[in-house]
């Protein structure tokens, strides 16, 4: 499990719903690999995992040899996301491992990598997709292992299509609600050393030294216990980042939380004259921009295998979809209507910014709401309408053309206005062919589909891809957090339907009949 700058190894018996645990008795895996380099330095050190892992190491390979010592190979049961199956008497990741081991051990490391996830994918029907950190010089692992990522997607070493980054957030947030009506110190301590910087960290010190005057004096504290709200365990299968929750108020003897930067907070409301098949319907409503039906080729060659087969969609009638992102003023609307559950206070201080730190499920609810309000129907773009109507006709890796271009997308290489505490207000930067703003970076996008791991079998009409108890939703698009790889117009992510995190928002769509 990741906890703040921490992959821990949880020892069997302890609680992985109480965070504080996990960070008490939870065995750091870098310790383990420095400990293992102590002995061994200078020699391949190798540390085979077959767990379910919520948010292991990035799958960036410049971030793995960052954060792993010299000469390290990890290799995960699982991608990032993904399940570890059982089986009758192990894992079957620890299966393929020992057969392979019998069968043939004098293969060099790639080649047993590539037959161990062989192996894997056959037993779980391509559902399983082993991965790998590695600090090693890329000539000695990675062009054998370049190779095997071509003709055997569980080796895929570069795919971006697993989770967006600092999904860690989620847990920091589950970490607070899980310990904030507690009447031990030690539950602060615990959070503090996992997120000294954390934000929560002020009102963590603040309820320590209360708790510790309350003792001193003999005084019962003020705190009234409360059930603690925990995340659900760990699953077997496709475990996802537990919902965030407004941050709690502080009390009397806390000091709040820092206030945002004021650049964060001071931007105003970016105004674009109509274009062509513009419309609104309400005062409070999204903009919406005419897109006319045709073809285009949906996906990528790339090497993330979940961008292919490049396909043939065809959208059969012109749809509306929205100018910008749902900002927080058009939320707020909603809100003050009943329709909508309050945004997340620390995450939505821009009233002309994209509203995020949103759900697939809150976008349902925003999209009911606007549908009643003006008798139109609203939804969410599927994912063949969100990627035809971000290319806008073009068929380059980026909108704009092949190469990053500054000052085409809200990212943290893509040029100013650009501040790490939030996406700026929304139509900052240059419209897309059609008239479209921040399509690529700002706040990634919810769509109407469910997460599959390939196209394979993709509806060649441009319909959702639906499937019965979808839980993983895909979203697309990037946000200002990301820096300019993650702007293609072909790049791809899933997220659990009820999770909220605050690089997630949505803009809409409606039919038109």
């Amino acid at each position: 499990m990741r906890i703040g700058p921490q992959t821990l190894l949880i020892p069997a018996g302890v609680d992985a719903r109480s965070p504080a645990e996990v960070v008490s008795n939870g065995v750091d895996l870098h310790a383990v690999l420095q400990a293992m380099r102590g002995a061994r330095d200078g020699r391949l050190n190798l540390v085979i995992l077959d767990t379910c892992l919520n948010n292991p190491f990035s799958a960036d390979v410049t971030d793995d040899t960052a954060a792993l010592p010299g000469n390290t190979v990890v290799a995960y049961a699982t991608a990032p996301g993904g399940f570890a199956a059982d089986g009758t008497r192990h894992g079957v990741y620890t299966n393929a491992w020992l057969h392979a081991l019998d069968s043939a051990p004098s293969l060099a490391l790639p080649d047993l990598l590539q037959r161990v996830a062989a192996q894997v994918r056959d037993a779980t029907g391509g559902e399983q997709s082993p991965w790998l950190a590695s600090s090693l010089p890329q000539p000695l692992l990675m062009a054998d292992a370049a190779s095997t990522a071509r003709d055997n997607p569980l080796v895929a070493l570069h795919s971006r299509g697993i989770l967006p980054k600092d999904s860690s957030e989620q847990y920091e947030i589950t970490f607070w609600n899980s310990i904030k009506d507690s009447n031990y110190p030690g539950d602060y301590e615990a959070y503090l050393k996992a997120y000294p910087n954390g934000r929560f960290a002020t009102l963590a010190h603040a309820r320590i030294d209360r708790l510790r005057a309350a003792a001193t004096s003999n005084t019962p504290s003020t705190a009234t216990p409360a059930a603690p709200s925990v995340a659900p365990a760990p699953q077997a299968a496709r475990p996802t980042p537990p919902a965030s929750t407004p941050a709690p108020k502080p009390t009397a003897s806390a000091a709040p939380p820092a206030a945002p930067p004021a650049a964060a907070v001071a931007q105003k409301p970016v105004t674009h004259a109509p274009v062509a098949g513009e419309s609104r319907d309400c005062a409070t409503c999204p903009i919406m921009i005419t897109v006319p039906a045709g073809s285009f080729s949906m996906g990528s060659s790339t090497d993330d295998p979940s961008e292919k087969p490049v396909h043939h969609v065809t959208i059969g009638a012109p749809f509306a979809i929205g100018k910008y992102e749902v900002t927080v003023d058009q939320w707020n609307a909603c809100v003050a209507a009943n329709g909508c559950q309050k945004l997340t206070p620390e995450s939505n201080t821009n009233k002309a910014a994209p509203a995020r730190d949103l759900s697939w499920d809150d976008a349902q609810q925003y999209v009911k709401w606007l549908s009643k309000t003006t008798g139109k129907p609203y939804r969410l773009p599927t994912e063949a309408e969100w990627e035809y109507a971000d290319r806008g006709g073009t068929t380059t890796a980026y909108w704009w053309g092949d190469q990053m271009r500054k000052g085409n997308a809200n990212c943290k290489d893509c040029g100013e206005p650009w501040h790490k505490e939030g996406p700026e207000a929304a139509g900052s930067f240059a419209p897309n062919p059609l008239g479209l703003y921040d399509m690529n970076g700002s706040v990634w996008e919810w769509t109407a589909d469910c997460w599959h791991n390939s196209y394979q079998g993709a509806p060649a009409d441009g319909h959702a891809w639906d499937s019965p108890g979808c839980d993983m939703r895909v979203i697309r698009g990037g946000s200002w957090r990301e820096g300019g790889s993650y702007m293609l117009s072909a790049t791809r992510f899933k997220y659990s339907s009820g999770v909220r995190q605050s690089q997630d928002g949505f803009r809409v769509v409606k039919d038109l009949k």
